[in-house]
């Protein structure tokens, strides 16, 4: 009974790989994927704190340490910070710190972006007692906000790119 199922398991899997290579699916992912263009893509953001979060987040994110590549990928970010719990002596006890990023991905040498968006992204964190343990809560909440926004950036590129490439 169990070998059975397993051979109409495999079955079913090779059936559907069959199935998505005859339509011209790719993988997003891999050596020979859409993401591995995002590697000779540059990253231009700005000076402050968040920006270095985000720089530092999108290179990992798309292997872009030593790109050279004739993209640039440029990053315009604004940063919020929202009270969201209130304890019962009207202290505020949690907060959100809001991420939105502008960016536009551009060729060299052309004014006009060949792809842009908006991504936002959220993360909160607790204040603790302690003032370095609440700026450090701060400053973590900030990275996690910028490295979220990276991942969403790095999709949305991926899918344009791939949608580019059908075309």
């Amino acid at each position: 009974m169990g070998s059975s199922r397993r051979a109409l398991l495999i079955m079913i899997a090779a059936s559907a790989g069959v199935a998505l290579s005859g339509c011209g699916f790719s993988p997003m992912y891999g050596e020979s994927g859409v993401s591995a263009a995002l590697s000779d893509i540059r990253v231009e953001t700005g000076r402050e704190q968040v920006d270095f979060h985000l720089q530092e987040a999108l290179l990992d994110r798309m292997g872009a340490r030593h790109a050279s590549g004739p993209y640039i990928l440029r990053t315009e970010s604004d940063t919020t910070r929202s009270p969201l719990g209130v304890g019962a002596d009207a202290a505020i006890s949690r907060y959100a710190i809001g991420l939105t990023v502008d960016y536009g991905l551009f060729r060299d040498g052309d004014v006009d972006p060949v792809v842009s968006g908006t991504v936002r992204s959220e993360a909160s964190y607790n204040v603790p007692l302690s003032v370095y343990a609440s700026v450090s809560a701060e400053r973590d909440a900030t990275e996690r906000a910028a490295q979220l926004a990276a991942e969403r950036i790095a999709s949305q590129l991926v899918r344009a790119l791939q949608d580019a490439n059908t075309q």
